[in-house]
Parts: structure tokens; sequence; C-alpha cells
């Protein structure tokens, strides 16, 4: 051992950088394996997943079905159900592993009823093997001061308070085959970007439940997996709905801070917000449908999913540098944006 330390010391800077990244290289390769080998009898592995109606949630539900999984996809409207169940027929053949529910993951009446279905249904698969807390909105992209405690609270509402509920609703199936929690966290449980306020405190506070229940719950067998991805061009982010609701927010603003940030602001605040989306959102979607897949079926799953090249080579290296230095970046990139009329 001694001996190992001393040859350790002996290296350069050149030969010590060299070994750590064959290091690196290695365990890539060693992890790259191990993930592929997928877990067996997926046909016996029943899925529970919230915000089916559309995106992230109606792809995973599909590519679960295609792969013989039994789905529970919760949905908030009936259109939801209907146009799923039609997509199953359509695609899966007839979607005999779908079972498709209303659901308000901000109920505690709905969850609830949600939860004894469950407890019925899955009494033949031995519990519950996985439940995916998808279900998510964005609120309203426009900086705190034309914001109110509602907003935090309806975003909180569904983003962290809906994941927490669904999540201890359906523990003792999930303790009951030893299964996994897959909740989407973002790119924002990272990173605080301005003008996002009430979905960046909902995705970090969810972020922390799930870090906490990964050690709380892994005595049970249970595993807990988060997913960071950055921007997706889903019905999340519709630019029309985006647009109205800066509009409602500006409407609804009081007139001194209508005065202090100025009217050109504000139009120029529409116009940044939409460019932005344009320029980074990915119509890729199918990458955060795989990383939800993967955590469900994987035999060795990770902990943490980073996706998207802005969440992987942006937002992700931002988030470990110095909070200073993260702020000079934030400073520099302002020179950019919209400035309130009182500057």
């Amino acid at each position: 051992m001694i001996s190992f330390i001393k040859w350790i010391l002996n290296l350069s800077v050149f030969e010590a950088l060299l070994w750590l990244f064959l290091i690196f290289l290695i365990f890539l390769v060693i992890r790259n394996i191990l993930e592929r080998i997928q877990i067996d009898n997926l046909t016996k592995r029943a899925v529970f997943i919230t915000g089916c109606d559309t995106g992230f949630g109606r792809g995973l539900a599909s590519k679960c079905l295609e792969h013989g999984m039994p789905v529970f996809a919760g949905c908030l409207t009936q259109q939801g159900i209907e146009s799923l169940r039609a997509d199953a027929r359509k695609s899966i053949g007839n979607g005999r592993s779908l079972d498709a529910f209303l659901m308000d993951v901000t109920s505690d009446e709905s969850v609830g009823k949600v939860a004894k279905l469950l407890e019925e249904k899955c009494e033949k698969f031995g519990g519950l093997h996985a439940v995916v807390n998808n279900a998510g909105i964005t609120g309203k992209h426009i900086s705190d001061d034309f914001l109110d405690i509602k907003e935090y609270l309806k975003v909180a509402e569904i983003n962290l308070w809906g994941p927490i509920r669904t999540t201890m609703s359906v523990k003792k199936l999930l303790k009951k085959a030893r299964g996994r929690i897959v909740t989407v966290a973002s790119i924002c449980a990272r990173v605080g970007l301005p003008g996002l306020g009430p979905y960046t405190v909902s995705k970090f506070g969810v972020s922390a439940y799930c870090d906490v229940i990964r050690q709380e719950l892994r005595p049970f067998g249970i595993s807990v997996h988060i997913l960071e991805p950055g921007f997706f061009d889903t019905p999340l982010i519709n630019r029309q709905k985006i647009d109205g609701e800066i509009l409602e927010a500006w409407e609804q603003a009081p007139s001194e801070i209508k005065k202090e940030y100025g009217e050109k602001f504000f139009n120029d605040a529409r116009q940044s917000s939409q460019l932005f989306l344009n320029t980074i959102a990915s119509s890729n979607i199918s990458l955060v449908i795989d990383a939800y897949f993967h955590a469900i079926t994987s035999k060795y799953p990770r902990s943490r999913y980073q996706v998207g090249w802005d969440s992987i080579l942006l937002f992700i290296p931002f988030s470990f540098l110095p909070t200073g230095i993260q702020d000079y970046i934030f400073a520099a990139a302002g020179l950019f944006l919209p400035k309130p009329a009182c500057q």
C-alpha cells in the first residue's frame, strides 16, 4: 500500500491526468456494458405512468406496451384516455395490456382512488414494478415581480406535491415488488433560470425528495431514478400558450410594476422567450422516452439521467461552476436580454 502511494506521488501532472482519463474511459466502457443488460419477464412488470395525455407520458406508455408490459396510464382528460386507447389499438394490436383512467395528481381523492385500483389489479403481478412521475407544467415564463404566491402554489401542486402524493400512495405496492420510482425533474433542478421561478422551485424540490427517499427506501429494495432533461418541444412548451400566459401576467400586474418595467420590456420579453425556445428546444422527444424506459427496464439503471444536448453540454457543466462565476455569466448574458425601464 505504501509503495502504491509513493508511485502515485511520483507521477507527473501529465501522467496523473492520463491515468485519470484511462480510469474514466474504463468506467464508461464497463457502465455501457452493464446498462445494456435488461431485466426479464417484462410482461409481468406492471408500470404506472402519470401525465399520459400527451408528450413524454404518452410516448412512454406506447413504448412499454410495445414490449408487452402491463401499463396503467393516468390521464387528466377523457379525451386523453380515448386517444391513448386508440393509439394502442392501432399500433400495438388490441391494447389489452393498457388500463387508462382519469387521474388528477393534485387531488388526494383522485390519487387515492387510483391507488386502490392499482392494489386490486397489481395483485397478479406481485405488486407494482415502477411508478413514473411524469405529469407536470411549466408555469408562467416571466419575472418574479409579475407573479404572486398563487402561481408558485399552482405549479408546485402539480410538479412537487403531485409526485410526492402519487409515490406515497403506491409505496406499499412498490415494496411488495421491490420496484422503482422514476421521476422527471429538469435541468432547472440544477440551474435557476431567470423567468422560470415557479417551475425551478418545484423541480429543485422534487429532486430533493427523490434524493431523500433513495436512501430511505434502499433497505426495501426500491430504487429511485431522476431524469434531468433539457428543453424539448412538447405541448408543455407550446409557444402560443406561453405567450398568452406572459400577456396575462402583464395585464394582471400592478400599475407600479408596469411602470417600473415598461411596455418595451414586456414586448422584448415575449420575443426573447420565443427565440430562446426556438433555438434550444429539441424535437427529438424519443431521447427522454428512451431514458424513462431504460430506468424502468435496465438491470443496472442510473440514479440520474441527463437528457438532451443542452442538459449534457451546457446546463449540467454550468451547475458545477462556483456561484460567483455563474453570476458573472448570467450578468454577461443579461446584456442581451430585455431591461426594465427604470435601469
